[in-house]
């Protein structure tokens, strides 16, 4: 049996190049150094970006499905950052994980700007109770955030009653079932 001689070329051929833009990687690892010079915690950063992307993913489903439900990561984010690492990264990752679904989604409303003080409102609430069970303070924040938005909902955006019992609801299920299954995990790889 002959052993057939393949030229590198033909090798590189089959195989398709990666496309990385070295800009990124260079953008990358001077953060990464800024990090290290200004000794800024990189975890909180990490997460918060891991937070965002997540949340515009998920925000996006509404490009796709016309119904009303609110199937959103911000409460759970805010929360979880502000248990972990304090008040101002709650703050942060609840402002910027919806401007992150607002720019990835090109879409603005008035009322994503109410869904931020929202969204705001769990991290100060949850840097109020801080010292419950994660389980215990999510879904008692959860709950705050619902009954800010039922009246946001009411009286400012005037929605419909089946609107708001709509996204009131899923919203709700959606992130207990976040909290019941994920939070104590999270809370875990989060160091």
């Amino acid at each position: 049996m002959a052993i057939e001689k393949v030229s590198m070329g033909k090798i590189r051929q089959r195989y398709k190049k990666l496309p990385i833009d070295r800009k990124w990687i260079i953008i990358v690892l001077v953060l990464y150094l800024l990090c290290l010079i200004l000794k800024i915690n990189i975890i909180p950063l990490i997460f918060l970006t891991i937070f965002c992307v997540a949340n515009a993913i998920v925000l996006s489903i509404d490009r796709y499905v016309q119904a009303p439900i609110d199937i959103e990561l911000s409460t759970f984010s805010a929360v979880l950052m502000t248990t972990r690492y304090g008040l101002q990264w709650g703050l942060l990752v609840a402002i910027l994980s919806k401007m992150a679904a607002i720019f990835y989604n090109k879409n603005v409303r008035v009322d994503h700007f109410f869904m931020i003080l929202g969204y705001v409102l769990a991290a100060v609430f949850a840097n109020t109770f801080r010292g419950m069970p994660i389980l215990l303070l999510g879904i008692l924040v959860t709950i705050i955030v619902n009954i800010y938005t039922l009246f946001i909902s009411k009286f400012v955006t005037m929605l419909s009653p089946y609107e708001i019992m709509m996204y009131g609801m899923s919203n709700a299920i959606f992130n207990s079932v976040l909290f019941i299954g994920f939070s104590e995990l999270f809370l875990m790889v989060m160091i």
